[in-house]
């Protein structure tokens, strides 16, 4: 894991507080992206660089995994992001080209672009994304290469604690889905309207083409410390991630064996 080691360095020399607080959370989840590329892109077999695109790059963590391990890497995200002096100095200190795509519906960066990526990560989006995503989806189609893969962590629907939660809440008559403590308290650019589960996953790319090969791996990776608050939470993500179904997150790995048939056009209004 030198490649974590050496992205930690970097932010705990920097100190930025809330990119310190986001590192120190998701550090497991950074661990098996770490492991998946190393299993699934040796760097000792390849015969040339490969090109990857991190969307939704953030303070560039990803990317900057990736770039040590010897991918071309493009960091797309918002303007907000970009425009930090540290993500900036970051992108050029390890070689990550920035992309700023404020309109993810449409991508128009990437509307001439063809076969290109061989990688594309987007990780922690999936379950932030508020528009119909089918022209999304069909500009990853287009710029991923045959065989290439999208590699994808998205909090599970089923998550027990979660499911107790909701539950909890539909029966006691508070709420339905996304509560308004978590829209009000929350700033971001599109909140947790929609988590899956793996079935609804596997039916969603289905839907898009019959060229995807989908695999999903439930896991987990946030560390839940048995004592207040939300102590009860706690235990019941703990259960849940003793077990597949249940468990609080999902690894998906899409990949494009061929390209022959897109099956799913953007209505109109």
């Amino acid at each position: 894991m030198n490649r974590i080691k050496t992205i930690e360095s970097e932010i705990f020399e920097l100190n930025q507080p809330n990119e310190v607080e986001y590192f120190r959370f998701h550090k497991r989840r950074y661990e098996r992206f770490e492991s998946f590329l190393s299993l699934n892109f040796p760097v000792d077999s390849r015969y040339e660089k490969l090109k990857a695109l991190d969307i939704g790059s953030h303070y560039l963590h990803s990317s900057t995994i990736m770039s040590e391990m010897d991918f071309e890497v493009d960091g797309m995200d918002v303007s907000v992001f970009w425009d930090m002096d540290f993500v900036k100095n970051r992108g050029s200190k390890f070689g990550i080209t920035p992309i700023v795509e404020n309109d993810l519906a449409k991508m128009p960066e990437f509307q001439s672009v063809h076969d290109t990526y061989d990688l594309i990560v987007f990780t922690e989006i999936f379950e932030h994304i508020t528009f119909n995503p089918i022209q999304l989806w069909k500009t990853i189609y287009q710029i991923l290469k045959p065989g290439g893969k999208i590699y994808i962590s998205t909090p599970n629907s089923l998550a027990l604690a979660s499911w107790v939660r909701n539950f909890k809440h539909l029966i006691t008559l508070q709420s339905v889905g996304i509560t308004v403590d978590d829209i009000i308290s929350k700033v971001t650019y599109g909140h947790h309207w929609k988590e899956y589960s793996a079935q609804e996953i596997k039916t969603y790319f289905a839907t898009l083409s019959d060229d995807f090969q989908i695999t999903i791996n439930p896991y987990h990776y946030k560390e839940h410390k048995l004592k207040p608050p939300h102590l009860a939470f706690k235990v019941l993500s703990r259960l849940g991630n003793l077990t597949q179904k249940f468990a609080e997150e999902l690894e998906v790995i899409v990949e494009l064996k061929e390209k022959k048939f897109w099956k799913k056009e953007l209505s109109e209004y």
